[in-house]
């Protein structure tokens, strides 16, 4: 026939165990299944088709090699394929086309599917916007598995193997995260039309080629490597942090900076910690450092004139600082890193000044240029700092990792009077938080404030207003793996004032008595907008203000609005407070979809004009945080 399937919008297709759709040799029609012009479609196939293995003959849509397309979807948004698998496919195995570049709220999604042996690429999806792709294995494919010209696209838990290439980036803000890429030509491509792509603990291996940087500020960390050729560089402010398997040596050229700093968590000992992007730049040797405060507390500003000396001495090399023992601040000064510094913290930070101005006071300064890491031991204050760690107005590559910082004192009210434990304001560097524990601020845990690439990955942040607070003029900035707890007047996690293209996945907001996750604009004119909250779980198990909710959207008026983002997959389950989800008036244009929803005394209110949700029961969480 030269008709394909064709379903109508607001339509769920359930395909039973036995059923297949196959294309004969004499088939006319260019796909298996056409969307054209349609929304609030779902098609589903009713066994996980990735266990049992099966062979690609007895895909759900089979297309012997008589039809251009499985699965097109053209000119159409709000579309949702769930363990679905397609094989033998003249060119793609899904096409997706959307509605426009900046249309958040018509996203396309592909969950638990097999799409293999297919001659063009296996997934090819452009202007879509916030495109996932999660718990896929997508094979075979003669150009490319994976390929992304669509910006906030999330690629997460999916194999993508023995293709051209196992994923392509051309877009902004992609996250690609706990993928396994193996035995393709190309591992991952970022092209020259990519930026502010986020590549987090991947496993790239067996590739002919690991990754191809052509784009820019891409940030590549904590991934495995082990590859025939395991970077080209290109592009331009990209850096490789922290990832196994890559040595300094595979780095040259200009575009690419490589920073590998020595933490607590992983004390190497490779020769080069840093080497910047620019052309000619030379890669920085380790210095080591031991300052060691013995049966006495050590000052602060000693440890200064320390790192100072040392950095006199040693222009062209990379203080690693080991900080042995009990260590205190007693002036306004704190403890500052000069450039090209890794502290390594084996005891404790104990801050005794009080302040005159506190609202200026910076307990541990992060603003070195080049590259500056601090990591391990415990940073404990009971005075009001307005930042226990800050990296705000700086450049540079920043990492905090595996740091226990505690602001709890008995002179505050919630918790500590202090306002951020860290603060990126106005930074432009990529600023990772990684593995750390935050407990009782004042305001806010990590602030994310005026600046772009603000990853907070794997943090566990407890008490005070907001654990994780994306703030005004903060773009292209992600939260994941982050457990938040006991918010005690405002969110878990907050997007804010006219933020854009950040994204908060797989993060879990527990017993928070304040909102789970809440956008809302209050202040600032215009709207928060273009952001993807996805694979989050947000439990209650605590009594919650009156008038919050496990996920909470709105604005204060007609021109401060909450509009344009997307809300997938997220678990919502046992919250009392207002509702589960909560659209307040100004917020607009926004669409939750996939939601899990149960044991709240109230699931849904929408105070909005137009409803915008789109729930399937059986479809929820982030089934597999760990790649297998």
């Amino acid at each position: 026939t030269d008709a394909p399937l064709s379903p109508h919008g607001r339509t769920c297709f359930v395909f039973e165990e036995s059923s297949q759709l196959v294309a004969t040799s004499n088939c006319t029609a260019t796909s298996l299944l056409t969307i054209q012009d349609k929304g609030y479609i779902s098609i589903t196939g009713a066994i996980d088709p990735r266990k049992p293995r099966r062979l690609p003959v007895d895909a759900l849509f089979f297309g012997n090699q008589a039809v251009d397309v499985g699965i097109l979807i053209q000119n159409s948004g709000k579309i949702h394929l769930d363990q679905v698998s397609i094989a033998g496919c003249r060119e793609d195995g899904v096409r997706v086309i959307g509605r426009g570049v900046e249309r958040y709220d018509e996203p396309v999604s592909l969950t638990r599917s097999v799409i293999s042996e297919c001659q063009g690429n296996g997934v090819v999806v452009s202007q879509s916007p916030a495109c996932i792709v999660l718990d896929s294995k997508i094979t075979s494919a003669g150009r490319a598995a994976i390929v992304l010209d669509s910006p906030s696209s999330v690629v997460a838990n999916t194999l993508c193997e023995t293709s051209g290439a196992g994923i392509v980036i051309h877009s902004a803000g992609a996250l690609l995260v706990r993928n396994q890429v193996f035995r393709n030509v190309t591992g991952v491509l970022l092209a020259s039309d990519s930026e502010y792509s986020l590549v987090y603990e991947n496993i790239i291996r067996d590739n002919e080629g690991g990754i191809v940087f052509d784009g820019k500020e891409a940030t590549v960390g904590w991934n495995t490597f082990g590859n025939r050729n395991e970077v080209q560089v290109g592009g331009s402010r990209n850096i490789l942090c922290s990832n196994h398997g890559v040595s300094a040596d595979a780095v040259s050229g200009s575009g690419v900076a490589y920073f590998k700093p020595p933490t607590a968590s992983n004390f190497h000992d490779d020769p080069v910690v840093w080497r910047s992007g620019s052309e000619n730049a030379k890669p920085l040797i380790r210095r080591q450092v031991v300052i060691e405060a013995g049966q006495e507390e050590v000052d602060t500003r000693e440890v200064n004139r320390k790192l100072e000396e040392e950095r006199l001495a040693h222009p062209d090399a990379v203080l690693v600082v080991f900080m042995q023992g009990a260590f205190v601040n007693r002036s306004q000064e704190g403890l500052s890193l000069p450039d090209n510094t890794c502290v390594i913290l084996d005891g404790k930070i104990i801050n005794r000044y009080e302040a005159k101005d506190a609202d200026l006071f910076e307990l541990v300064s992060m603003k070195g240029k080049g590259c500056n890491s601090f990591s391990g031991g415990q940073i404990i204050s009971d005075q009001k700092v307005f930042s226990a760690v800050s990296g705000a107005d700086a450049k540079n590559a920043l990492l905090l990792e595996g740091v226990s910082i505690d602001l709890h004192s008995e002179h505050g009210g919630v918790g500590s009077n202090s306002v951020n434990a860290v603060s990126s304001k106005k930074h432009y560097g990529p600023f990772v938080v990684r593995g750390c524990d935050i407990r009782d601020p004042g305001h806010r845990g990590i602030w994310a404030h005026v600046s772009k690439r603000v990853y907070a990955l794997g943090n566990v942040c407890s008490a005070g207003g907001f654990s994780i607070d994306f703030d005004a003029y903060c773009f292209h900035s992600a939260a994941i793996f982050n457990t938040v707890t006991r918010n005690t007047y405002h969110s878990g996690i907050f997007f804010e004032e006219c933020v854009k293209s950040n994204t908060a996945f797989a993060n879990f907001c527990e017993k928070n008595p304040a909102n789970g996750i809440c956008m809302w604009t209050e202040n600032v004119q215009g709207k928060t907008e273009k952001n993807v909250v996805a694979c989050n779980v947000i439990r209650g198990d605590v009594q919650m203000e009156a008038n919050r909710s496990g996920l909470s959207l709105g604005g204060r008026a007609a021109d401060r609005t909450t509009e344009n983002n997307y809300f997938f997959n997220n678990r919502l389950e046992n919250l009392n407070g207002r509702s589960a989800i909560l659209m307040k008036k100004y917020a607009r244009d926004n669409y939750v979809s996939q939601s899990n929803i149960g044991g709240n005394d109230v699931d849904i209110r929408n105070w909005t004009i137009k409803p915008e949700t789109n729930g399937f029961h059986d479809n929820s969480g982030f089934h597999s945080p760990d790649v297998q």
